[in-house]
């Protein structure tokens, strides 16, 4: 039933050694250390990320599997300019009738700010409660407020999930209604943490963190000259903001709690009184890497020809003294991809295929990027790209699986005849939730491969197991390695099938789309994301 050099009932077969090579304890000896808390997140950049490169590119020198990079080397390094507030020369005064009063980094506030830049703001305020506005004036925190030109403060609150302006979508995340703020003419936000957060600093003597922020640098947007620009994200603790406020801290906690009841907490103007924030940063340089390696292909001339499979190898780091180990997002991938480079390096196919763990992609698909903009082998010679992302769940027999559909129906054919042969489970395309999907389409580095017209695919487990993405309790506890391997192994028989076949995967879905290469990011995705069944 499979199309490939080599029926599916043969690869199982003949490849038997590379696909029971992969298993549920190997995936676990690997993640028990690539998650421990002395990895510390694997941060980009960071030395923990740095060591957990140097774990995989022993392996695939071990593996016997090739350097990629024309240095003979298994690293493709990738240059950032980091950015780190200096902590003595950063400083908020507050101006009021009763005098001057100066408000330390780091003790009082903290500045989160994606892409920093030095800058001194100087302006009157005006506290809009959440700050949000909605279309239909039912909930209406600018209503008679200028905030042009004003230094605007909010509360790091939140209505209930249930509550009817919930509905409104994005725009009541905090993030997003900072960044509305600034569209709309605010020079800075401030943020005030909420009680709970309060609270923990109280009893925990926690600071504000200072950590390093970094940007490719060819991917990097123009530098804002000293003294420009906004700032949208300044957090602040209760003490600062009660001396701005004019209010008690029983007052502003009440104000936590009555937006919780679904309540509007009053704007007005803060008159009489300005603020001074100076904000200095020391920029700097660093690199990360991608770690890639390549299992030589048999066939003298298909050989030059590839079949990508990668995943990526970062995570969020620590905050607020939590150590985000990211064991399913994406120790899981990492593990995986380490067992299927294994089982590949000993059942070489006919093409090649490289192996590539991905640095960055929680910061915004850096490593993928990169690799696509500065690739290490032609485009247009990559048949297609396999992601392993977030790849345990407690659901053994499905998987769900992101983007085939897009570009090439041989590669959905592929996944479905194997699925259908060998690995009986089900496939999720979510298409009974196409909001859901199209979200996901975008969220990992197969994206990456898509815009440039490379047939790809992202196998996950998103539908179930999702409550630990992204916080604390993502540890190697909740993990379920048989998952894993049933994933693993799929993806291992796919490689197979892509690299064995006829000829490289045609590209038949989309009419705009006709040949691999850069030039595609000139397709409208955005239109064609929005309307992806």
């Amino acid at each position: 039933m499979c199309a490939g050099l080599f029926s599916c009932n043969k690869i199982i077969q003949q490849e038997k050694t590379g696909l029971f090579s992969i298993t549920a304890a190997e995936l676990k000896h690997h993640l028990d250390f690539l998650a421990a808390d002395e990895f510390k997140g694997r941060d980009t950049p960071s030395a923990e990320l740095k060591i957990a490169s140097k774990y995989l590119s022993n392996l695939s020198k071990k593996y016997g599997l090739l350097p990629v990079m024309s240095d003979n080397s298994y690293f493709q390094p990738i240059p950032l300019e980091t950015s780190i507030v200096s902590e003595s020369e950063t400083l908020i005064i507050l101006k009021s009738k009763a005098g001057k009063k100066e408000f330390k980094f780091r003790m009082d506030f903290g500045v989160e700010d994606k892409n920093l830049s030095s800058g001194n703001i100087k302006g009157s305020m005006v506290f809009l409660g959440l700050g949000h506005q909605t279309p239909d004036k039912s909930w209406d925190d600018l209503k008679n407020i200028n905030i042009e030109g004003k230094i605007v403060v909010i509360l790091d609150a939140n209505l209930l999930e249930n509550h009817v302006l919930r509905s409104d979508g994005t725009g009541m995340h905090l993030r997003a209604r900072a960044e509305k703020l600034v569209e709309m003419g605010a020079k800075a936000v401030i943020k005030i943490i909420d009680n709970e957060r309060e609270t923990f600093f109280q009893k925990s003597g926690f600071k504000f963190e200072n950590s390093v922020k970094s940007i490719v640098i060819q991917q990097k947007e123009p530098v804002q000259k000293e003294g420009s620009g906004s700032f949208n994200n300044i957090q602040i603790r209760h003490e600062m903001a009660t001396a701005i406020l004019g209010v008690s801290g029983k007052e502003l906690n009440e104000m936590f709690v009555r937006v919780k009841r679904g309540e509007q907490i009053s704007s007005r103007n803060l008159k009489g009184m300005t603020l001074d924030i100076k904000i200095k940063v020391k920029k700097g340089v660093e690199t990360t890497r991608n770690i890639l390696a390549l299992a030589e292909g048999t066939d003298p001339e298909l050989k030059n020809e590839y079949v990508v499979v990668g995943a990526h190898y970062d995570h969020i780091g620590t905050t607020e003294g939590g150590v985000y180990n990211g064991a399913n997002d994406n120790g899981s991938g990492t593990v995986g991809l380490i067992e299927l480079a294994e089982a590949i390096a000993n059942n070489r196919p006919a093409r090649s295929v490289i192996i590539v763990w991905f640095t960055g992609e929680e910061k915004g698909l850096w490593g993928s990027e990169y690799f696509v903009s500065n690739p290490p082998v032609p485009l247009e010679k990559i048949s297609a790209y396999i992601n392993l992302d977030v790849i345990s769940g407690d659901e053994l027999n499905k998987i769900t699986v992101t983007g085939s559909e897009v570009l090439s129906s041989e590669l959905d054919n592929l996944i479905n005849e194997i699925s259908e042969d060998q690995l009986k489970g089900s496939l999720d395309y979510m298409k009974d939730t196409p909001g859901l999907s199209n979200f996901f389409f975008t969220r990992s580095d197969h994206f990456s491969f898509i815009m440039r017209g490379i047939p790809s695919v992202w196998f996950g487990a998103h539908s179930d197991q999702l409550d630990h993405i992204h916080q604390v309790s993502d540890v190697t506890e909740t993990i379920y390695f048989d998952k894993i391997e049933h994933i693993t192994k799929f993806s291992y028989l796919l490689a197979l099938e892509v690299a064995n076949y006829k000829t490289m995967l045609a590209l038949d879905r989309t009419p705009e789309i006709t040949k691999r290469g850069s030039h595609n990011l000139q397709y409208n995705w955005k239109e064609a994301i929005e309307t992806k069944e």
